[in-house]
């Protein structure tokens, strides 16, 4: 069974790292769902001409999850990301990937058993390779002012998603990502699972988890 995924208002309302999410999770070992609040919180963030999301839902066959209850609970959480945290509670989600991790609780999370990612580490260590390629291939396909191939655009994905380039520099050999446009959240993790393997953290909240070469929940003597 695949890992399922909760995206956040603010990941939804990046076509990019949508994209990267939506069409990679096709080819990889997670299944991507949001709600209600989430989807309309990403429509008001969009750009004026941008297609809402609920009409590209439609359009690819996919749909949300259910909406959580009782969102109060989660006192260590932002106000307003309550909602969101229930509702990924609501859809079973190991993950909850979202630009605002320091939005959520430690303590709110660990008692979901759900860890709060931010969007490139999460793809850098949970996207297959053939989940990169279909994903820019799609990409691709819709940029034509000017038309640019797969490499071009794994070449642009540098400026956002540096840790997922360079996770798949061997997928694009010889091509070279243009560096960072800005600097990643200095908090990209928090939660009570590895992203890299899914295992109990022992020291929860571990920055190690998916950025060390050992996984914190990883026993001392493996």
């Amino acid at each position: 069974m695949s890992t399922i995924v909760f995206l956040d208002a603010n990941v939804l309302a990046k076509p990019f790292t949508r994209t990267l999410l939506w069409v990679g999770s096709r080819h990889s070992d997670f299944a991507v769902t949001w709600s209600e609040r989430a989807e309309t919180e990403a429509n008001r963030h969009l750009r004026p001409d941008a297609t809402p999301v609920g009409q590209l839902r439609k359009r690819y066959g996919m749909t949300r999850g259910p909406t959580g209850t009782d969102p109060a609970r989660f006192g260590s959480t932002e106000e307003p990301d309550r909602q969101i945290l229930a509702d990924a509670l609501a859809c079973r989600s190991a993950f909850l990937v979202t630009e605002d991790v320091d939005d959520f609780g430690l303590a709110d999370l660990t008692s979901c058993g759900i860890s709060a990612v931010h969007p490139d580490l999460f793809l850098a260590h949970r996207l297959s390779p053939d989940g990169y390629r279909a994903a820019l291939e799609a990409l691709s396909t819709g940029m034509r002012r000017p038309a640019r191939k797969p490499a071009d655009v794994h070449t642009q994905a540098g400026r956002v998603h540096p840790l997922l380039v360079g996770a798949m520099r061997h997928v694009y050999p010889g091509v070279v990502p243009e560096p960072a446009s800005h600097d990643h959240p200095r908090e990209m993790f928090r939660g009570a699972s590895c992203v890299r393997c899914g295992r109990t953290l022992r020291s929860p909240g571990s920055v190690l988890c998916g950025g060390g070469s050992v996984c914190a929940s990883t026993p001392p003597d493996e």
